[in-house]
């Protein structure tokens, strides 16, 4: 059993990285696992519509957001450890038990526990980075850590795809790997080394963390245009079918990988001017995307803009778990795994709300506004930063 140890002062071994990356795909898993088999669920309980079908694949959405939050605040009175296997407990037990679910109302209730669980798990998969790595490792497994959850999500996709053609119930056998993770989390994954208790009665979170968390919201509510609308795109725009939204998200979500594998090295090159760059990356993608008239420019595109947002949930965990000390690097990242999943939520009234505004009746106005707000927070990143830098100065 792993004890309390000051792991950033030792060269971390290969399980202790594998138990703490393999914390990143249990929130990607409890949406990729489930969704290939919606098909097939219906034709067990045939009376459920397909609008209850989207509330069940989302239903843990709306637990995740408060129990992030929980979870920030039980990291400050008990231990990370057991914080992390009650979660992994709760996460197999409602996840594996779907497949003896009598009636859709107790799959319903069991995805409700789901995000209850990923709640508490998910804020401590970057929390734990944060207080058992330092330096560019801790960079690095910022990175990977994305990596893991969106490489995930294509596995997971193929697998209980396959699956689900035997039977629906045998995907939720999968929900069972939280069992090896939990094993690998109680012998391999140590409680980080408690903090002097001078830093221990520090509870105010520096300004930049709420701005980070903003602007993780702000990053989650553009990208989610990619996978929520590029069917409806293509086929309004008479560009391609399911396929070849398939291939669009494919190569979106391959960008997305590619950054995330190369981000210590990325991030060590553009430091703090990466979200600038990763905005300006965006706006090209997103006028790409506007005026497309092909698949292949489409791919382009959506290529372009994986490149974007790659960088940006590693850059922002990364950006607030240097702010806090460990003590508080739960309640800080519990924020941003909040503005997340809040960001996700929100994104579809929000480009609503905007085609009200202006009378768009196009999915492709959705890409220009995208593009031009992204233009504009990449200009305010860069005048806050520039006045910081000079009030920086003026008072060295």
């Amino acid at each position: 059993m792993a004890t309390q140890t000051n792991s950033t002062n030792q060269k971390p071994s290969l399980s202790l990285t594998i138990a703490v990356l393999s914390l990143s795909m249990f929130a990607v898993m409890s949406f990729s696992t489930v969704s290939p088999a919606l098909g097939r669920i219906q034709l067990s309980f045939p009376q459920v519509t397909q609008l209850q079908l989207q509330m069940f694949l989302n239903f843990p959405s709306l637990f995740i957001i408060p129990f992030s939050l929980l979870s920030g605040q039980l990291t400050l009175r008990f231990k990370k450890r057991h914080i992390l296997l009650s979660g992994l407990i709760l996460y197999g037990i409602s996840g594996v038990s779907a497949a003896f679910a009598p009636s859709f109302m107790v799959l319903l209730i069991l995805r409700a526990l789901m995000g209850i669980s990923l709640g508490l798990i998910t804020p401590l998969s970057f929390s734990l980075i944060a207080d058992l790595f330092t330096g560019e490792k801790r960079a690095k497994l910022m990175g990977l850590s994305s990596a893991v959850a969106t490489s995930s999500a294509i596995l997971l996709s193929l697998l209980s795809g396959w699956l689900a053609l035997y039977n629906w119930r045998y995907v939720m056998g999968v929900y069972g790997i939280s069992l090896v993770v939990f094993l690998m989390v109680y012998f391999y994954l140590p409680e980080p080394a408690a903090q002097s208790q001078k830093i221990i009665t520090q509870r105010k979170l520096p300004a930049l963390v709420y701005a980070a968390a903003l602007f993780t919201m702000f990053s989650i509510i553009i990208f989610n245009l990619i996978t929520n609308n590029m069917a409806f795109y293509l086929k309004e725009a008479h560009l391609g079918d399911s396929a070849a939204t398939g291939v669009a998200i494919a190569f979106y979500q391959a960008a997305q990988f590619s950054v995330a594998m190369l981000f210590d090295k990325i991030y060590r090159l553009f430091k703090n001017n990466l979200a600038i760059l990763s905005m300006g990356i965006s706006v090209i993608g997103f006028s790409i995307l506007f005026v497309a008239n092909s698949l292949t420019m489409i791919i382009l595109a959506v290529f372009i803009i994986g490149l974007g947002i790659g960088s940006l949930v590693p850059f922002n965990a990364l950006t607030i778990s240097n702010q806090v000390t460990s003590d508080l690097s739960g309640w800080a990242l519990s924020l941003n795994t909040s503005a997340l999943f809040a960001g996700q939520f929100i994104s579809p009234f929000v480009f609503s709300l905007i085609n009200s505004i202006f009378g768009y009746t196009s999915i492709r106005f959705h890409y220009l506004s995208a593009a031009v707000m992204c233009a504009i927070v990449a200009v305010i990143i860069f005048i806050v930063k520039n006045l910081r830098k000079k009030r920086s100065e003026t008072s060295g």
